[in-house]
């Protein structure tokens, strides 16, 4: 009896569990198959690393004979995108300081221009420019030539050595004209008392000695050089009639143009007109058909004269000869002048009984302009 009730009880205890395992099957199968399939799967990839590591040699073990997992090699190169260049970035440049070192020297040049231009303006160099090539004839190199000078040297204030102009020519070229052009446009620029013209018959008669007459020119030149040092300005001395003038007064001259003297007297302009070297000049022009290329001659000429021509501040400017159609152009200006209507077959008439050097198929007056005006006043 007793064992029928316990067999009862585990057909009881069997049905409940396989009741229970109908109920629950499904859920379970599927967790048991996921869980045999991820074991599984982690199994299969541990034996091919295994296997792997095996292949690899004595590297990948330790003293124990356990495998070790390899260690990364750290890469030093920077890694980039296939689309990209594969290498490090340069590092950049700062260009705005060279922006700015160029823009400081284009603000120097503009500042140092405009002070030249203000300096140029001051005298006018372009207005005397176009007066010289208006009033003077014949004369276009020695003229751009001066002008040169004057427009390197008056463009600053401050100079290490004064500056000489020496023109030379023969009789007539026009050389007292240019003094008076000079004196008439440096006047009107920077004031009467600065600009001193100098006639040696006039001022330095025979009746004087020289010694006295270098006297008073010196005398004259330090009070002129103190006043525009003064007025911050640069004086002009025009002397005429070089040639005529005596060793002390080309002494006196000299001693003005050293580079070792006061600031004041280093910026000064000299203008000496003179026919000095008027040979040189005829043979080199009625040579050649041309002025350019004697300054050699003439320098060499005007150097055995005196001192005065050897030193580096004095420019030597040769003059031309005046040809026929350059006299003719003095006769119309000269009967202008003198309210005479120009006819130019008598302007013509006149000029024919002027005397001339034949050169190269030019021809030269012997005289220049020289005897235009009485001519003229004979009118």
């Amino acid at each position: 009896m007793d064992a029928q009730i316990e067999n009862e009880r585990g057909e009881q205890k069997e049905t409940a569990v396989r009741q229970s395992t109908s109920i629950l099957s499904p859920q379970l199968k599927a967790m048991i198959r996921i869980k045999k399939k991820y074991l599984k799967k982690h199994h299969t990839d541990h034996v091919s690393n295994s296997a792997r590591l095996g292949l690899n040699g004595s590297n990948c073990m330790i003293s124990d004979g356990q495998p070790k997992r390899p260690k990364k090699k750290i890469k030093r190169r920077v890694l980039f995108p296939n689309d990209t260049l594969m290498f490090k970035p340069k590092k950049e440049r700062n260009r705005s300081k060279h922006f700015l070192i160029f823009f400081c020297v284009i603000i120097f040049l503009q500042v140092y221009n405009a002070i030249l231009d203000d300096d140029t303006l001051k005298y006018d160099l372009e207005g005397l420019e176009k007066t010289l090539h208006r009033e003077v004839f014949g004369q276009r190199e020695a003229l751009e030539e001066l002008m040169d000078h004057l427009v390197d040297y008056l463009s600053t204030y401050n100079h290490q050595q004064p500056l000489a102009l020496s023109l030379h020519g023969p009789s007539g070229v026009g050389k007292t004209h240019l003094g008076r052009l000079f004196a008439r446009h440096f006047r009107s620029a920077i004031g009467e008392k600065l600009v001193v013209q100098y006639f040696s018959k006039h001022h330095c008669p025979l009746q004087e000695t020289a010694q006295h007459c270098a006297s008073k020119l010196t005398k004259r030149i330090a009070e002129v050089v103190n006043l525009a040092e003064e007025e911050e300005q640069i004086p002009f001395f025009i002397l005429d009639e070089v040639e005529l003038m005596q060793p002390p007064l080309l002494d006196a001259l000299k001693s003005y143009l050293k580079p070792d003297q006061k600031n004041e007297f280093l910026n000064v302009v000299y203008v000496f007109l003179s026919s000095l070297g008027q040979k040189e000049i005829r043979a080199h022009v009625l040579q050649n058909g041309s002025i350019a290329g004697a300054h050699k001659s003439l320098q060499h000429a005007l150097s055995g004269i005196h001192p005065l021509w050897t030193d580096p501040a004095v420019k030597v400017v040769p003059l031309s000869l005046l040809e026929r159609e350059h006299v003719i152009l003095c006769f119309l200006e000269e009967m202008t002048l003198e309210g005479f209507y120009p006819d130019i077959t008598q302007v013509e008439t006149l000029a024919d009984e002027l005397t001339y050097h034949t050169a190269t198929e030019k021809q030269y007056a012997k005289t220049g302009c020289k005897q235009v005006v009485a001519k003229v006043n004979l009118l």
